[in-house]
Order: C-alpha cells, then structure tokens, then sequence
C-alpha cells in the first residue's frame, strides 16, 4: 500500500510504501527531481502540483542555500 501526501510551500510528494512483511519505507520528491521511473501516482502528482512557479521557487530556493554554505565553509 502506498500513502502518498503533497506538503509545504515547495510541494514535496511524501511516499510511504509499506512492503508484504509490513516494513515501511519512505521517500520524499522534490521539484528538481526526475520521477519518470516512478509509480503512476507519483508521477500525476507531480504534473499536477510542480507548477513552473513551483519549480521556480524550488530552485531559488536551493540556489540561495547553496550560496549560504558556501558562505559560511
């Protein structure tokens, strides 16, 4: 069974999969990433949520991040 839940500002596709022993794995997608492997579900969330304003955001975001790291290594 797989929970699947868009969350934040950015939009990230929260998955939680549980597998046949009942073991729970997670995994979280964020604009800047390739989801063309994964499942339909993942995939028709992120077409519908990752809007260009979103990917937009997302990459200033990352970007600005990145620049204060390197500020501060």
């Amino acid at each position: 069974m797989i929970n699947l839940k868009v969350i934040g500002e950015y939009k990230a596709i929260h998955v939680a999969e549980d597998n046949e022993q009942g073991v729970r794995h997670r995994k979280v997608f964020h604009p800047h990433q390739d989801v063309s492997n994964e499942d339909d579900s993942i995939k028709a969330l992120a077409t519908e949520h990752w809007t260009d304003a979103v990917k937009t955001a997302w990459q200033n975001k990352l970007n600005v991040d990145k620049e204060l790291i390197e500020r501060f290594l």
